[in-house]
């Protein structure tokens, strides 16, 4: 196995379906279409988002055709893996107007060439019933509630409305409409992705394969990277509070950070995983080079260097930390409420509470919204802030 298929098949990779079956595809030099679905139903995307589209950059590099799916009809019902609630429906504007953002966002990292962006309107736009009828028989409903995210909502007496079923048939269909060899997507959505290849046998077509990625650790160093959890870094945040953000990561996650949503090289990649563990100086260095890396990708690197400048006049020549007070703290992990107590930043977690809602509390430079959110401690100080005066220096204890 040569050192580019290698890579495709283990770099950010947690489950092959069929493994021996996409390597000897990759092999053959056929040119393979692999596929992978997007929903725009929200304005923007984040890092966690581009585990997937770095994974199309790799087959684009050695001339396969990267296939986007638009799902501008599952967007209007909202993937229901691991929802506990249906979600609300989007009006065709608001699916639109996101699908011009995902777009733009997606092309700062996929080629143009070997590139194919479809919607799912081109084949949905004329479906009738019975093309609905037909879709729904290639699966019983014994199947179809296997679904873990459908059986834990029966168990559970969860909201689940008929509408939903339909999500991993859409989906499933999508890779007929587009004769996907390959589908990309996370391990949550196994159910949906196989759905893929049922889907495709029952029309006539060779089922395709599937890669599944692991999802992005957050900046909390413990969910997964999501918005509502405010744990996020988007693709569309200022080139400062990316920066910001990327150096708030836990120096646990470097390394994995580096591996799914840059294109570092293979064998560097590598010696760092098998380097001594990331801590201190080190670290930092490392994400000040993972905070280039991203930064660049998305604003270019004038603004990724002017983001670094910026960065380093604040925690090192002392812009806004200057004067700053030490602090050493026993735990990894506070509530940011506590963490404002603890460091005797604020009288009272009601305070604490206020003063973030107010939107005067910074931790390294990056504005927070969250009163209970988790930040995470390490041996690297960070700088926590209210207003332009109280400033402190944290870092955990040796």
């Amino acid at each position: 196995m040569d050192k580019k298929t290698k890579q495709l098949l283990t770099r950010g990779v947690v489950e092959i379906i069929q493994q021996k079956r996409v390597q000897e595809k990759i092999e053959s030099g056929k040119a393979l279409r692999v596929k992978f679905g997007i929903d725009p139903t929200g304005s923007d995307l984040h890092i966690g988002h581009t585990v997937n589209l770095w994974k199309l950059r790799q087959f684009q590099e050695i001339g396969h055709t990267a296939v986007i799916i638009i799902g501008d009809y599952t967007a209007s019902i909202g993937d229901p893996s691991g929802k506990d609630t249906t979600r609300p429906q989007l009006s065709g504007e608001q699916i639109q107007e996101n699908y011009k953002n995902y777009e733009k966002q997606a092309l700062c990292i996929l080629k143009k060439d070997h590139l194919e962006i479809r919607k799912q309107t081109e084949w949905f736009g004329g479906f009738t019933l019975k093309d609905i009828i037909r879709l729904m028989a290639s699966r019983s409903v014994g199947e179809v509630l296997a679904h873990e995210t459908f059986r834990k909502r029966l168990e559970t007496d969860s909201p689940f409305s008929c509408h939903e079923v339909l999500y991993p048939f859409l989906q499933g269909y999508d890779s007929v409409a587009v004769q996907a060899d390959i589908e990309l997507g996370a391990i949550e959505q196994k159910f949906n992705l196989l759905m893929g290849r049922v889907v495709q046998k029952y029309y006539g077509q060779e089922p395709q394969d599937v890669m599944m990625s692991p999802y992005l650790i957050g900046t909390d160093g413990k969910e997964k990277m999501s918005k509502s959890l405010g744990n996020y870094i988007g693709l569309q945040d200022e080139s400062n509070d990316m920066f910001g953000k990327v150096m708030s990561v836990p120096d646990t996650e470097i390394v994995p950070y580096f591996e799914m949503v840059t294109d570092m090289d293979s064998e560097e990649l590598e010696n760092l995983k098998q380097g001594e563990e990331l801590s201190g100086t080190k670290a930092r260095d490392m994400k000040m080079q993972l905070a280039q890396t991203i930064v660049s990708t998305f604003h270019g690197k004038s603004a990724a260097q002017r983001a670094e400048k910026t960065f380093l006049s604040v925690f090192q020549a002392g812009d806004t930390g200057k004067g700053a007070r030490d602090v050493v703290v026993k735990k990894q992990e506070y509530v940011l409420v506590d963490l404002l107590v603890e460091t005797a930043l604020s009288p009272s977690k009601a305070e604490s509470k206020r003063k973030v809602e107010e939107g005067a509390v910074y931790v390294d430079e990056v504005k927070k919204t969250n009163p209970y959110e988790t930040v995470h401690i390490s041996r690297s100080p960070c700088v926590i802030r209210i207003g332009k005066r109280r400033i402190v220096s944290v870092r955990l204890k040796d």
